[in-house]
């Protein structure tokens, strides 16, 4: 009996451990399949994404090539240079070639490419492929579009692009960089290849990578025919015994091009492994901590669990409750900031048709203007945030008149309070308003607070702003400032206080208003009243208003400066306001900038202040350029930071290595997007004089030409 027993118990074991092994093989077939029909799906989208952009674009250029040829339909044809002359100012790099008369054109150049090509063609409009153009010697690739004149003379709109750019915005890379993508005609030769330094850049035709002889002739013909036929689908093919898988689509807009991608077939398989592996530890870790669980919930007592499952709940909560408010944060964030690209992609379309309008461009630059301001400004909240979190936003030490800073914000935001139709007062009673402290970050503080008040506050409502000194006990040295901002707004509720200013909350009542908001204005205000040792707080009531109470605490400037300092203001602000009095016409700088339309856009606002611009296009250019001319050539020089050959940071350093004896005295300006903390650090330890954040402040760039370049005010012997 025992022994028929032991049979039974070990023919169980044998059944499960049989069905286990086989639901494991399933499991795993399973997964494998579902995840390289993933990989394969998540291939196809991004590549249709890719196309659709592409599309968009050609479409686009298309109709303003249909624009432009019913203005010249329209007007004298023997006045058509006029009307390109126009077009050209936003459109530069549209053309007109006039067939079978090109010769005659003299004044103008055209790429013989293209001439070639138009004296042969039927075609009403078009793509031209990638070839090198004559003019440039940069590979490029052209739309056109005929034109047919009234006195029977035909000629074509002809735009050109060049492919290196076309590849830095539509060419789509997988997997770390092994798979890429490559626009080809229907031919399967290579219009516009990836950009990334690891593609193959010797690789002219798509087939090349597939071989006769490791793959059947049938598949390989049914392939080129889906390629030539502009098809959409994916295929496996060996290329020296490794699989390749290629996913493509056709373009539409009269290309005859395809995008297609080719990844390696182990890549994927490598990725569906790793997920594979992941994916049973995970499982197995599930289990092992579902058996602990288990054992730990026998070996305590009830209660214990109990609260141990409820602390499990209200952590489950609270993490929630988090990942919704960052949810929420996320929506809030892009919809802010698709609001001012909406603008600025929507004014930017409406000055391309209105080109010959010039109160309507000017309208439409202001408003491009202004989003791109209300743009920079959500970043610099992001940024902001960033830093508070991770403990590297650095206050510096100003001499500061605090009641000309009152009254800098109360008159800014006056502006803002009389458009929102409220009325508007401020009250400053000081004993000592001589202080040290960061002006920037008071003025962050005052405006956020006094935007919120505003921004919540119906027409017909009041925001009164009063900054008084408290008596204290602290040192003679220091005061305590309080500033309140007191509206009557929409209120806040009660159950909200206690969250408002943490990163990412906004009170119900005030998403519900339509006001926008991403709720990290009053997070960061409070992470800067911290570094500074201040305080705030809020009282408020719902449908009465609300009071925020800010508590500075400033080192006061010695009563024997006061005097000098008032004069010193008086200076810089009458400096300031004689800036354009400045004549730095006999000055010359250097101008570093990689990116051709970063360095024309530098170039024309530098350029308005009168003064000499040379350029150079990296690093390793700037430091031959300071080198081969003589000492005091330059005054001072403009450094971008992240560039190709050789960056800010090293070519910095190389110019105050030269043995020369202005290289440790030039001032050297870092002008670079890397705006946080660490970024002006690193351009300061390199041996840069200063840092201005991209995108560029022409006030900050007149006072730093006013600093450096005028004779009252000359640089340092050495800064090293």
């Amino acid at each position: 009996m025992k022994k028929k027993k032991t049979i039974i118990i070990s023919a169980i074991l044998a059944v499960m451990i049989l069905m286990l092994c086989v639901s494991s093989f399933l499991f795993v077939n399973g997964v494998n399949r579902q995840l390289w029909i993933h990989s394969i799906r998540t291939m196809t989208e991004t590549i249709h994404q890719g196309v659709n952009s592409l599309n968009i674009q050609l479409e686009d250029d298309f109709d303003v090539l249909e624009m432009i040829k019913v203005d010249i339909i329209k007007g004298d044809s023997s006045k058509f240079e006029d009307i390109m002359d126009s077009y050209n100012i936003v459109e530069p790099d549209i053309k007109l070639y006039i067939r079978n008369n090109i010769d005659l054109d003299n004044h103008i150049k055209h790429d013989k490419e293209v001439c070639k090509y138009l004296e042969n063609s039927d075609l009403e409009r078009g793509v031209l492929d990638s070839h090198i153009s004559s003019l440039t010697g940069e590979r490029v690739f052209n739309i056109f579009e005929r034109v047919y004149f009234k006195n029977d003379m035909e000629a074509y709109l002809v735009k050109e692009y060049r492919t290196k750019e076309i590849a830095e915005q539509f060419t789509l890379t997988f997997y770390d960089y092994t798979g890429f993508s490559y626009l080809v005609n229907r031919d399967g030769i290579i219009m516009v290849r990836s950009s990334h330094k690891n593609s193959n850049k010797t690789l002219s035709n798509i087939f090349d990578l597939i071989s006769p002889q490791q793959n059947e002739l049938n598949m390989i013909d049914a392939f080129k025919d889906s390629i030539y036929k502009l098809k959409t689908g994916w295929a496996k093919f060996n290329y020296y015994g490794e699989g390749m898988v290629f996913c493509y689509e056709g373009l539409r807009a009269d290309s005859n091009w395809l995008l297609v991608s080719v990844v390696p077939e182990k890549v994927i398989i490598k990725q569906a492994e790793s997920i594979l592996f992941k994916t049973i530890l995970f499982l197995g870790v599930i289990v092992i901590i579902i058996l602990s669980i288990a054992v730990l919930f026998y070996a305590v007592k009830m209660q214990e669990s109990k609260v141990h499952t409820t602390e499990l709940q209200n952590a489950l909560r609270e993490t929630d409750a988090a990942n919704k408010v960052k949810g929420q944060f996320l929506m809030n964030m892009s919809h802010d900031v698709r609001t001012p690209l909406n603008t600025i992609l929507g004014m930017t379309a409406i000055a391309k048709k209105e080109s010959n309008n010039k109160e309507k461009m000017k309208e439409c630059l202001e408003k491009i203007d202004i989003a791109g301001k209300h743009l920079l400004s959500l970043v610099n909240d992001v940024l902001d945030m960033s830093q508070i979190d991770s403990g590297k936003m650095i206050l510096t030490e100003e001499d500061i008149v605090l009641t000309q800073l009152l009254k800098k914000v109360a008159d800014m935001m006056k502006i803002q309070a009389k458009e929102a139709k409220l009325t508007f007062d401020l009250s400053v009673q000081l004993r000592d308003e001589y202080i040290i402290g960061d002006s920037l970050r008071i003025q962050q503080v005052l405006i956020n607070i006094i935007n919120n008040a505003i921004k919540y506050t119906p027409a017909g409502g009041h925001v009164l702003l009063e900054m008084i000194q408290l008596e204290d006990d602290f040192k003679e040295e220091y005061g305590i400032y309080r500033f309140s901002c007191t509206d009557t707004g929409i209120g806040i509720r009660q159950d909200f206080l206690d969250r408002i200013f943490l990163f990412f909350e906004r009170d119900r009542n005030t998403t519900l208003s339509g006001i926008a908001g991403t709720g990290v204005g009053l997070a960061i205000t409070k992470g800067i009243l911290d570094l500074m040792g201040g305080t705030i707080s809020v009282k408020s009531e719902l449908n009465k208003g609300s009071t925020f109470t800010v508590d500075f605490h400033f080192k006061i400037k010695k009563q024997e400066l006061q005097k000098e300092e008032v004069n010193t203001q008086d200076v810089i602000a009458m400096s300031d306001l004689q800036k354009e009095t400045d004549d730095y016409t006999s000055k010359r700088i250097l101008l570093v900038e990689d990116v051709e339309l970063n360095m024309e856009i530098a170039e024309e606002l530098i350029g308005t202040t009168g003064v000499q611009i040379e350029k150079a296009y990296n690093g390793k250019e700037a430091v031959e350029l300071f080198t081969k001319n003589p000492c005091g050539y330059y005054h001072l020089i403009f450094m971008d930071i992240q560039m190709p050959v050789m960056d800010g940071y090293e070519a910095t350093k190389q110019i105050r290595g030269l043995d020369k004896e202005d290289a440790k005295t030039i001032p050297i300006i870092a002008l670079s997007a890397n705006a946080l903390a660490d970024d002006v650090e690193n351009a300061l330890d390199a041996g840069m004089n200063e840092h201005i954040a991209k995108p560029i402040d022409m006030e900050i760039v007149w006072k730093i030409l006013k600093r450096y370049l005028t004779s009252s005010n000359k640089p340092p012997d050495s800064i090293l």
